[in-house]
């Protein structure tokens, strides 16, 4: 990007103009406008190149916006006289490339040009030149020791050009524009898709429905055709034809295929292809949006230092947030603390999997849209709310996923609370397996926290928990704990115990 900028003609507000400007790393030149184009009485023209990565759309405005925030931040006297977008033709490649090897005068021909073909010639120097100059005078100009001055001896080297490395004439007319890629992406998948829905149909229908699906099919195949070969240029419209079968073909058959194979109905298998592809599309869209975030910003430049950061610190939250789900479950549903159940530490790491794990993923699809928004360019005039809001984003979306592991800890509490009390043993939480026992005492007299224990009746315990155990009375909803030398523990079948 190319901005001419105004500014004070003095010489602090010139110097402070060209810090703050080159202190963004862009490059920074006086210009001298000509008479019939005045920047303005007392005014200097910097000529000013902009870089930015991203899409075209938006760069203009981004470029001006970027210039004017940073002129307004310091209170700089500097305007914006114009900008225009640069675009370098970087998609097309006019040099011509030679590959230097030796001359194998033993080797039969046509066994060496099959060797270069396979590309097991070893080579042993490479040359690319603008234009298509021809070998000989290349090798001249090598042999005078040109370019970088090693030698050549054109007695043992030969020059070669691989196919499909032949440059183009200075003078020849500019090659057609390359097209964006998802211009030429979404209608090819938006007729692949078609095309797979139309064989599921070709399942589905019977009758004079049939014809629907089938009319379909061949409206797509020359779209699809003329898409396959946009980057190609011109081709006949039989080949165009040719192609666009192939394709609309192999997708309604496989659509065809997969629908009366799967064990359902071809409804439901179409379904099932649809969460599919939108599954698809939404890993697709977030990839690319993380890319656009990540690449060329603060975490690229310290990754590798950043990431063996957060090892250690998910190392230690894991396992702390995993405890805090069992004690919840265990003081929500059983009113028992957090060491009357053991649960090893990695069924910590598990239940803190789930909750932690939504919230990376809600993390990463709000990081994905701002990369998007980067992308095109419309995070400059909000950079101040972004650096404010996406911490706080992020704090929320964690604070929510937290709060949702622990609602659902109690839910499991309270579903294992339903069910003991139905007299089965409720369904495992992470480690935490409770069973319905049936506790004897051995003496008459023996001590109970929190008691009376009834011996009739079914207890729930999750465990020993040391030289004691904790149990919880379904008929009194409380908690009780004995020693284990004073009583003894069998399996219950139900709520009564005999």
């Amino acid at each position: 990007m190319e901005v001419l900028v105004a500014a004070i003609d003095a010489p602090d507000e010139i110097s402070l103009a060209t810090q703050l400007l080159e202190g963004r790393g862009w490059s920074v030149r006086s210009r001298e406008a000509p008479h019939s184009e005045p920047i303005g009485a007392g005014r200097r023209g910097l000529l000013v190149e902009v870089r930015l990565h991203g899409a075209r759309f938006g760069a203009v405005q981004a470029a001006v916006g970027e210039i004017e925030n940073l002129a307004r931040l310091h209170q700089a006297g500097l305007w914006v006289v114009d900008a225009a977008l640069i675009e370098h033709d970087l998609e097309h490649d006019y040099r011509t490339v030679f590959h230097a090897r030796e001359k194998e005068t033993n080797a039969p021909t046509r066994l060496f040009g099959l060797r270069a073909l396979l590309n097991s010639v070893t080579v042993l120097r490479i040359v690319k030149q603008p234009g298509r100059p021809d070998a000989e005078s290349v090798a001249e100009r090598l042999e005078s020791g040109a370019l970088t001055g090693r030698p050549y001896d054109p007695d043992r080297l030969q020059l070669h050009i691989p196919t499909g490395l032949e440059g183009r004439d200075t003078d020849a007319s500019p090659p057609d524009p390359v097209s964006a890629r998802w211009r030429i992406a979404l209608p090819l998948l938006t007729g692949e898709i078609l095309s797979l829905g139309c064989g599921f149909a070709l399942a589905a229908f019977d009758g004079v429905r049939i014809l629907l699906p089938l009319i379909m099919t061949l409206v797509l195949i020359w779209p699809v055709g003329r898409t396959l070969l946009a980057t190609r240029g011109p081709r006949p419209f039989r080949t165009q034809l040719a192609w666009g079968a192939m394709a609309v073909g192999a997708a309604t058959a496989s659509g065809f295929l997969l629908a009366i194979s799967a064990p359902g109905p071809p409804a439901q298998a179409a379904r099932v292809l649809t969460y599919a592809a939108m599954g698809i599309t939404v890993l697709a869209f977030v990839l690319y949006g993380l890319a656009y975030a990540l690449v060329h910003s603060w975490f690229s430049r310290n990754a590798n230092w950043a990431i063996p950061a957060l090892v250690p610190a998910l190392a230690l939250a894991l396992p702390w947030f995993g405890g805090l789900l069992h004690t919840v479950y265990l003081r929500t549903g059983f009113g028992m603390p957090a060491d009357a159940a053991p649960a090893s530490l990695y069924w910590r790491y598990a239940a803190s999997l789930k909750p932690l794990g939504a919230a990376f993923a809600f993390a990463l699809l709000v990081l994905a849209i701002a990369g998007w928004m980067r992308h095109y360019h419309q995070l400059v005039h909000s950079r101040g709310m972004v650096k404010v809001g996406v911490p706080l984003m992020a704090i929320f979306i964690v604070g929510m996923s937290m709060l949702a592991g622990m609602a659902g800890a109690q839910n499991a509490a309270g579903r294992a609370w339903v069910a003991a009390r139905s007299g089965t043993n409720p369904a495992t939480y992470y480690g935490l397996e409770g069973k319905l026992v049936c506790v004897e005492p051995l003496e008459k007299k023996f001590s109970v926290f929190n008691g009376p224990m009834d011996s009739k009746r079914s207890l729930l315990t999750f465990g020993p928990s040391g030289d004691r155990v904790w149990l919880w009375d379904p008929r009194r909803a409380e908690s009780l704990s004995v020693r284990l030398e004073d009583v003894v523990i069998s399996e219950s079948t139900g709520r009564n115990c005999r």
